[in-house]
């Protein structure tokens, strides 16, 4: 066994680590309570009580909480946009197939084709010489799977996973407050 000069202290990382799970505990009994309240009282007092909830964080809001909060939103928004674009481009389809009566096929080879012309993975998807069964997979995925279909469902899980960020960050806060007055 190498013994080391530096001592380590198991209590004080205990004492952590204990600390760190109460605040834990408290957080998710209070995510729980307001889940409740919700379910219990209804849409029309929630809508109340999150008012006043709002006024409560607003208030105390620092201006590095509105900073980021308005960058969360922005991300929020470019997120929303992919998705939106992915409905665009699925209607531009639909109006040139409206018009002439032959759909306009957007395939991910077009954008693969763009992206990496004149590179070596560009070359390779061209004329393999190596990985013959990955070279098959991606050429099927690449010919059958729609721009369309992969802006939506991407934007689509941006969004959500922006808005569940942001929406843990509001509750976080939420908590840090609520608990800073109580103690």
């Amino acid at each position: 066994m190498v013994e080391t000069d530096k001592t380590f202290n198991e209590s004080k990382r205990v004492g952590e680590m204990l600390g760190i799970m109460e605040a834990a505990r408290l957080f998710v009994i209070d995510v729980l309570q307001t889940c409740r309240f919700v379910l219990e009282k209804g849409m029309v007092s929630a809508y109340e009580a999150t008012r006043q909830e709002l006024k409560f964080l607003v208030k105390r809001f620092t201006v590095l909480d509105f900073i980021l909060g308005n960058l969360g939103l922005l991300g929020l928004l470019l997120c929303f946009m992919v998705f939106l674009s992915g409905f665009s481009l699925l209607g531009y389809q639909i109006v040139i197939w409206l018009q002439d009566g032959v759909w306009n096929a957007m395939p991910m080879m077009m954008v693969f084709n763009m992206l990496f012309e004149n590179t070596a993975l560009g070359t390779w998807m061209q004329n393999p010489d190596s990985w013959l069964g990955l070279h098959q997979l991606l050429k099927w995925s690449l010919d059958n799977i729609p721009i369309s279909l992969i802006l939506i469902f991407n934007g689509m899980i941006l969004s959500a996973g922006m808005a569940a960020g942001i929406a843990l960050a509001i509750m976080f806060r939420r908590f840090q407050f609520k608990h800073s007055d109580q103690g």
